[in-house]
């Protein structure tokens, strides 16, 4: 079942790229071929503090994760274009490489060198057929309405806190297909991605790492709004199950400042199934060379209690060119239904709070 799946959904997005090739009519989305290499160097002074321990550091991507990467397109003729994509995940402040998971499971992660993205595509103006380790589709409604990126200490509760696994933000072994840009608006994607498992008899969770995901949304006027949901299959245990995921995210550019929100619904359907829910609402201001940013984010279980965390940050972002910029940030978390989460590192105990600051650099090339 498993293979016929993988197979139909090949078959649709070959055919919509053999369509575009076929058309000579089609407005080509790449005019010549190019080999870019790309980066971003972010490490920033991180505070944080608790009832029980303080902590500083010097740490990575606190505005934006810290990467290197090289992509490419050609163009092939006909309407037709082929592209690759390698991202790396660096930790700037000492020097190390990211990890992640080959196969999708909860466990076992290995070091890789481009963990963050690892794609072949072919692209026309019938949208993209794109292979390989990507983003889920439920990480971009998370990301897209955060001023603060899901980066450091202001980033989204909902991110920080996911209980939705190793496929929270990106699935490898990926096949992903993307609606092209003439839609009048509309975008979306349809992702399928495989643990790779042995299907055989013995083997208890053949699917394990199996999942799909998807998005829909409109964009135009200032404003955009999107959803998108997920399913990853896990054997089921006490403390493992299929995790779903549906999320909204809307944000609206008024000029002088944009306005955001989201919406997130996790559950692991374990023997005893945990639900999560949050939101997040975030305003962002032009402000001379710079941004001023607000959020207020919220996430919490159904355990025994109702653990949540709550957080309000600020911060400001002074570009100092187009490439290169500082920041301020400072986060404030309380805690409720015996939850003890933390910023920074810092340690604190159950329904106190925690507060913490990022100052840093970051530089674009």
């Amino acid at each position: 079942m498993r293979t016929l799946k993988v197979l139909a959904f090949t078959a649709l997005v070959l055919n919509a790229a053999a369509a575009a090739a076929q058309n000579s009519q089609v407005t080509r989305p790449v005019t010549s071929s190019s080999v870019t290499l790309f980066g971003i160097v972010d490490i920033g002074l991180a505070y944080g503090t608790g009832t029980e321990a303080s902590r500083t550091q010097l740490a990575s991507g606190r505005t934006s994760a810290s990467r290197w990467g090289v992509r490419g397109f050609e163009d092939l003729g006909g309407g037709l274009a082929a592209g690759f994509w390698l991202e790396a995940g660096l930790n700037a402040d000492d020097g190390t490489g990211g990890t992640t998971s080959t196969n999708n499971q909860p466990s076992g992660t290995t070091s890789a060198l481009f963990n963050r993205r690892s794609t072949v595509s072919l692209i026309s103006n019938w949208g993209e057929l794109r292979l390989g380790r990507d983003f889920t589709s439920i990480f971009r409604n998370r990301d897209d309405v955060d001023p603060f990126t899901t980066s450091g200490v202001g980033a989204n509760l909902a991110d920080a806190l996911t209980i939705a696994g190793t496929t929270a933000t990106r699935a490898s072994n990926m096949v992903a297909y993307f609606l092209p840009s003439n839609l009048g608006g509309f975008f979306g994607e349809a992702q399928y991605f495989m643990g790779e498992n042995v299907d055989v008899s013995n083997v208890p969770s053949p699917d394990d790492g199996d999942g799909f995901a998807g998005r829909l949304g409109w964009a135009g006027g200032g404003f955009a709004v999107a959803v998108a949901g997920s399913r990853t299959q896990y054997g089921q245990s006490a403390t493992t199950g299929d995790i779903e995921v549906v999320n909204v995210g809307a944000s609206y550019d008024f000029q002088f400042m944009k306005i955001s929100a989201g919406y997130y619904h996790d559950e692991i359907k374990q023997i005893s199934p945990v639900t999560a829910t949050g939101y997040l609402v975030g305003a962002v201001f032009p402000i001379g060379p710079g941004q001023l940013k607000f959020s207020f984010s919220s996430y919490g279980t159904d355990e025994p209690d109702d653990p949540r965390g709550d957080k309000a940050a600020v911060g400001y972002v002074y570009n100092l060119s187009k490439r290169t910029s500082v920041y301020g940030t400072y986060a404030y978390l309380h805690n409720s239904g015996g939850a003890s989460f933390t910023l920074n590192g810092a340690l604190t105990a159950p329904d106190r709070h925690s507060a913490g600051f990022d100052l840093g650099i970051k530089h674009i090339f």
